[in-house]
């Protein structure tokens, strides 16, 4: 059989595994396909086994792991198979620490268009996450070397790892990184994120005081994770922050974190704003507004402004009626 038909063969047959499961004994007849020759077949099964939460497939995960890695750039090129791995045992809470130890260390340079990439990056984070998941004692410090990585993934997964370890240090050690920076605004997006995740009530003040840095990327990354923390205590950092920014950029930012609130007080402050403001902030309070489109409770509620306001509708059509 031509190599691809029987690729195709095995992915269609994982499929139907995984939209059947209770036709198949998963043990028997989905951890075959985890020494398949392809990698996109063996991903395809992990992903499969990570889906059902086929915990029965850990150890025959962890030895497909263990043999991919004996020559890792020739059987699993782009490490698809290495890190659906790690990701299925870090998410079924699996202490597979010979995996995250292997992994954690693993840099598969690739050849590119332009200079080889890290073909790993993203699985040293993920094995980062599965000792903090694990709650290994190592963990954290796998987690400092990791936050020095030369790949924004590989940080922006040890900053994950340090808020699912949950440990008081750890956020200390995700201050400093917030206040040292990163090449990657995004690595410090994590870091924001994760800091409202493991200390909630402390980090709020630290997390605001970003809401007012000269790059509009960060204000904007900080306001975000505000807004998606949904911490009542958000709302009046993130409302004496709009209050006092004339950046329309930053204005509509904020006011969608705002609404990524999705707390009545944050939602009355919307609606006022839509009333009362000026055309360009009640436009930027109605597309912020427009993420509740599918509540009709709201949707009753911003109708009547807009029709006090004709020079909104264009907005309320566009944000509400998609």
């Amino acid at each position: 059989m031509p190599k691809a038909r029987a690729i195709e063969d095995a992915l269609r047959a994982i499929l139907d595994m995984r939209e059947s499961p209770e036709k198949y004994d998963l043990k028997r007849d989905l951890a075959p396909f985890l020494k398949h020759r392809s990698n996109h077949v063996v991903a395809a099964a992990v992903a499969t086994a990570e889906r059902l939460e086929a915990s029965t497939l850990a150890q025959d995960m962890v030895d497909c792991f263990t043999n991919l890695m004996h020559d890792p750039a020739k059987r699993d090129p782009g490490c698809k198979a290495l890190l659906a791995i790690a990701k299925a045992l870090a998410s079924m809470d699996q202490s597979a620490a010979r995996v995250y130890f292997l992994g954690i260390k693993h840099v598969q340079m690739e050849a590119s268009f332009g200079p080889p990439v890290d073909a790993a990056a993203e699985l040293r984070g993920v094995c980062a996450q599965g000792l903090a998941r694990m709650l290994h004692p190592d963990a954290l410090q796998e987690c400092v070397t990791l936050l020095a990585d030369p790949e924004p993934a590989a940080r922006a997964g040890a900053v994950r790892a340090i808020a699912d370890y949950g440990a008081p240090e750890g956020a200390l050690l995700l201050r400093l990184k917030a206040l040292v920076g990163d090449k990657h605004e995004q690595v410090i997006a994590e870091c924001f994120s994760a800091l409202l995740r493991l200390a909630p009530a402390p980090s709020l003040e630290f997390v605001a005081g970003f809401l007012r840095n000269p790059s509009d990327e960060i204000a904007q990354n900080a306001a975000f994770a505000l807004g998606e923390s949904h911490l009542a205590g958000a709302f009046p950092l993130l409302r004496e922050a709009w209050e006092q920014t004339a950046a329309p950029e930053r204005r509509r930012a904020f006011l969608v974190a705002i609404a990524l609130l999705r707390l009545d007080t944050a939602v009355d402050f919307l609606l006022a704003r839509a009333s009362d403001d000026s055309l360009s902030a009640a436009a930027g309070a109605i597309a912020a507004l427009g993420m509740y489109a599918s509540d009709e409770n709201i949707c009753a509620r911003v109708r009547p402004l807009v029709a006090t306001r004709p020079q909104l509708s264009s907005i309320f059509e566009k944000e509400f009626q998609r």
